[in-house]
């Protein structure tokens, strides 16, 4: 009876290993069909796009950017100052971490450096505000603009990186 159940059981073994080979086989030969059908499709793409193009015998292959594309127009910046004398610098807050701790002491300084620049402190003027969208004006940054042009602002500064 031995001999028996052990065959019983090796045949069972063979079975399953089979099952598995042929499993694995089924895998990769979907493996291999896939390969060859995204191969087919990019041959077809650059033949079309040969005959797109005029009949060229280099295909071209059209890539699209992980990155995206830029959707924000870029614009220059306003030239930096050569000097700070005799200026209105007005300081603007914009709730940023010590801000109102920094920026008297970023007056005092340039008082120093510039005597005869006037420093418009950050308890005079209106907070920053958040930016406003197209679709929801901040009437705030319409305040804040008013106040810098009646206090004759050369310079801002606001806030501070913490």
């Amino acid at each position: 009876m031995e001999p028996i159940k052990m065959r019983s059981f090796e045949l069972l073994r063979i079975l399953k290993s089979s099952c598995r080979a042929s499993a694995f086989r089924a895998v990769c030969f979907a493996g291999v069909i896939s390969l060859v059908l995204v191969v087919l499709s990019l041959s077809a793409a650059a033949q079309k796009s040969v005959a797109v193009q005029g009949g060229s015998a280099k295909p071209v292959y059209s890539v699209v950017s992980p990155i995206g594309e830029g959707t924000v127009k870029m614009i220059s910046m306003v030239p930096r100052r050569n000097t700070l004398a005799g200026k209105t610098v007005c300081m603007v807050w914009n709730r940023a971490f010590k801000a109102d701790v920094t920026l008297p002491a970023l007056g005092e300084q340039l008082k120093q450096l510039y005597p005869d620049i006037r420093v418009v402190s950050h308890t005079e003027m209106p907070v920053a505000p958040m930016p406003s969208t197209p679709d929801n004006p901040n009437k705030d940054a319409e305040n804040l603009r008013a106040a810098l042009k009646e206090q004759g602002c050369s310079v801002l500064v606001t806030g501070n990186g913490g």
